[in-house]
């Protein structure tokens, strides 16, 4: 297990969704099962991706288990819903998931990213008033930051809790995306993929990722799949 795991939260009830649809729950076959919740933010994250964005995607629940907003990484992007941000270094999944989130007190609810929260989104969480935020993917550049609470009360008071990363396939599978991006960007620093996962992304950052970006989300899983299976140091 991640040493950063942290775990100890409930989970929240699942929306229903039609037994035949795959998407919503989450199922790719040959692939670990994530809930819906995972599965939305993975799908806006692959939106991120195949516009050339930072590939991180987010959705806030509600303490019913409704998906009431959502989010994705709009740097490279010229439009966005109304409310959010585009085509800025601070046009961030979180940032766009809670943009339109009303004052008030939302200890029930939880956002749902692919990737750590930076310090922007962080505080953005905290003055929000969301409870919990669970990412999939852990982020180096922001070790330490879950000690922030103890400057003094008034930053602990209705900090959100920090539970990940998620573990597993996708964990990997959202490394692996950000690794793309960051050698299709020149911005490597602080990536957390495995080596061999490293490797994977280099030769597929360029062409052939553009040609990934041509597909669906379930379709790019399944061709990625035996690769990132032979990468992960558990395969």
């Amino acid at each position: 297990m991640d040493p950063r795991r942290r775990t100890g939260l409930s989970t929240l009830p699942l929306t229903t969704a039609s037994p035949g649809n795959l998407v919503l729950r989450g199922r790719i076959a040959g692939v670990e099962e994530i809930d819906e919740y995972w599965f939305a933010a993975f799908a806006l994250a692959w939106e991120a991706f195949q516009e050339r964005s930072i590939p991180v995607g987010a959705v806030l629940v509600d303490g019913a288990g409704v998906i009431v907003r959502r989010g994705r990484n709009r740097m490279s992007g010229t439009a966005a819903p109304a409310g959010q941000i585009a085509g800025s270094r601070i046009a961030h999944a979180e940032i766009n998931a809670l943009a339109q989130l009303p004052p008030g007190v939302h200890d029930n609810h939880v956002l749902y990213t692919t990737f750590e929260p930076c310090f922007l989104c962080t505080m953005a969480l905290r003055f929000s008033h969301v409870g919990t935020v669970r990412f999939a993917a852990p982020d180096a550049m922001w070790y330490g930051v879950e000690q922030l609470p103890q400057i003094n009360h008034h930053v602990a008071r209705r900090w959100t809790r920090r539970d990940g990363p998620l573990g597993g396939w996708w964990q990997e599978f959202s490394l692996l995306l950000m690794h793309i991006s960051a050698i299709e960007r020149d911005a490597l620093g602080t990536s957390q993929a495995q080596p061999a996962t490293a490797d994977l992304a280099h030769s597929l950052a360029g062409a052939p990722a553009d040609r990934l970006r041509q597909a669906s989300l379930p379709e790019a899983v399944d061709e990625l799949r035996p690769q990132l299976d032979r990468a992960r140091p558990s395969a």
